[in-house]
C-alpha cells in the first residue's frame, strides 16, 4: 500500500548501564573505559519501522521487551544509543502515569502549562478549556492541585489535555488501563475521530482484544526485537503463543518427550504421578493453586472442535474439557466444577456437578475420576482464563476446598465481527426497507 510516513525508525538501538551500587556511576568516570564497572542491557535492537500518516499501530509484548522503551524514545524523553528516528507533525505523548504534571499544579495550571510547551497560545488554549474540561469530566476538581487527584481523574485530565493540542501524532503508554470502561470508551471513540482527520496513533497495550479491535497493524516485540509486524489478529494470535504456549521441539527430542510423558487413549498423561497440566499448551504458569491435596487435578486435556487446543479459538467453536483427578486421600462427596472468567477477572460462566446433579463418586485412596465439561464459546474477542476445582460437600461450611487451580487454562477467542461486551449473543442486524 502506499504509505506516506510521519515516524521513520532505522536502525534503532538502546542499551541502559546498570551499576551495582551508586559509586560505580563516578568510579566509571574516573576509570573511562579501562575498567567496566556496570553492566550492559539491550533494550532495543536494530528497529526499523515506518508508520504513515493515519494509521493506528498497537505495541505489544510481554514485559521488558522494550515496548515503553521505544515510544519514549519516539517522543524525545529518552535518547537512542544508536539508529535513527524522524518525525513530522505535532506530537503528544501520553506516557506513564504522572509524566509532564507538575503535582503542586492544579489540573487547570497543569494543562495551561503544557499547552504552552506544545506552542498553543494562551488565547486558543482558553477557547478550547471549556471542551478540555467537559471531556475529562472531573468537573470542580480542575481547580486542585493534581497531587490530590485519584489515578482515574489523572488520566482523564492528561488524555482530555492531549488530545486538544491538535496533535498530528498521538503516543499513548497504557495509561488507559486506569481509566475506568465507560471513559476508555469515550477515548477510543476520540481516537477514532483523530485518526479520520489524519492523526497518526501509537499505543501500548496488554489487552489484546483493543488491538485486534482499533489498529491498522500491530507490533509485537520481544527482547528488544520486532518479532512479528502486520495485520492485528496475526500479530496477536503470535503474542499468545508466545505469552502460553509451548515452543515446537526438535524432531529428534520431540520424540525423546513423547517416549517420556506418553498418553492414553484419551490424551492424558500416562502417568498418575505427576502434574500433567503444566505440559499443556494452554497452562497458565500464573495459576493460583489451593486446597488441602486430599485429592489433585493431575491433569488435563482440551478440545476445541475434537482437535487439540492451541490456546486460540473461534467465537461458536465447540470447546471440550476432560479432567482427571487422583485421590490420596478419601473424599465422601467430591464436586467439580468449572469457571470461565475474563483476563479483569469478571466471572463469565460457572457450573458444577453438585448444582447440576451430575451423580459422582467418592474419592478413595488411590482413585481416579474422570470428567468432562463441554460447552460453546459464545464470547466476544478477548482474552479468558478457565479454572478448574475439586471440592468436598460439607454440610456446615457448604464446601472444603481439595484443589482448585484459579486460572489454570488460558483461551484466546477471536471472532470476524468487532462485537463489544462479553457474550456473543449471535446477533442479526438487517436493514428493513421502508413501506
Amino acid at each position: 500500500m502506499s504509505c506516506d510516513p510521519v515516524i521513520s525508525i532505522n536502525g534503532l538501538g538502546k542499551t541502559y548501564y546498570v551499576y551495582k551500587r551508586p559509586i560505580d556511576r563516578v568510579l566509571q568516570s574516573v576509570l573511562r573505559n579501562r575498567k567496566k564497572k556496570y553492566r550492559e542491557v539491550r533494550a532495543l535492537n536494530g528497529i526499523d519501522l515506518d508508520i504513515c500518516r493515519g494509521e493506528t499501530i498497537g505495541i505489544v509484548g510481554r514485559n521488558g521487551s522494550g515496548k515503553s522503551t521505544l515510544l519514549q524514545i519516539v517522543s524525545g524523553t529518552l535518547y537512542q544509543s544508536e539508529g535513527t528516528v524522524s518525525k513530522q507533525g505535532r506530537l503528544t505523548a501520553l506516557l506513564e502515569l504522572g509524566a509532564g504534571f507538575n503535582p503542586q499544579f492544579t489540573g487547570r495550571e497543569n494543562a495551561y502549562l503544557n499547552a504552552s510547551i506544545m506552542g498553543i497560545p494562551r488565547s486558543v488554549m482558553e477557547q478550547r478549556f471549556d471542551d478540555i474540561l467537559e471531556f475529562s469530566g472531573i468537573g470542580q476538581f480542575i481547580d486542585q492541585p493534581v497531587m490530590t487527584y485519584s489515578s482515574g481523574m489523572f488520566v482523564r485530565l492528561a488524555f482530555s489535555v492531549a488530545i486538544h493540542m491538535d496533535p498530528d501524532i498521538l503516543i499513548v503508554d497504557e495509561a488507559l488501563s486506569v481509566g475506568d470502561v465507560g471513559f476508555q470508551s469515550k477515548c477510543f471513540r476520540k481516537l477514532r475521530e483523530l485518526k479520520e482527520g489524519g492523526t497518526t496513533t501509537l499505543f501500548v497495550t496488554h489487552a489484546s482484544e483493543l488491538i485486534v479491535r482499533h489498529c491498522d497493524r500491530a507490533v509485537l516485540l520481544d527482547d528488544g526485537n520486532i518479532k512479528s509486524l502486520g495485520e492485528p489478529m496475526e500479530v496477536v494470535n503470535e503474542y499468545q503463543n508466545l505469552l502460553f504456549g509451548t515452543d515446537r521441539l526438535p524432531e529428534a527430542e520431540a520424540a525423546q518427550h513423547e517416549q517420556d510423558y506418553p498418553t492414553d487413549a484419551s490424551g492424558f498423561i500416562s502417568r498418575t504421578d505427576m502434574d500433567g497440566c503444566p505440559l499443556r499448551a494452554t497452562y497458565n504458569s500464573s495459576e493460583y493453586r489451593w486446597g488441602d491435596r486430599r485429592g489433585v487435578i493431575q491433569d488435563y486435556v482440551m478440545l476445541v472442535n475434537g482437535e487439540p487446543a492451541t490456546g486460540v479459538c473461534s467465537t461458536g467453536d465447540h470447546i471440550e474439557v476432560k479432567v482427571r483427578a487422583v485421590f490420596q486421600q478419601q473424599v465422601d462427596n467430591p464436586i467439580y466444577g468449572l469457571t470461565i472468567k475474563t483476563a479483569d477477572g469478571v466471572t463469565v460462566y460457572g457450573a458444577n456437578t453438585r448444582d447440576r446433579g451430575v451423580s459422582v463418586e467418592q474419592g478413595t485412596p488411590g482413585s481416579i475420576a474422570l470428567i468432562r465439561f463441554s460447552f460453546t464459546a459464545d464470547l466476544v474477542t478477548a482474552d479468558y482464563f478457565i479454572s478448574l476445582g475439586l471440592a468436598d460437600e460439607d454440610e456446615l461450611k457448604d464446601s472444603i476446598a481439595v484443589d482448585r487451580r484459579f486460572d489454570l487454562i488460558h483461551l484466546y477467542v477471536s471472532s470476524d465481527h468487532m462485537d463489544f461486551g462479553i457474550v456473543s449473543l449471535n446477533m442479526d442486524i438487517d436493514r428493513i426497507s421502508s413501506a
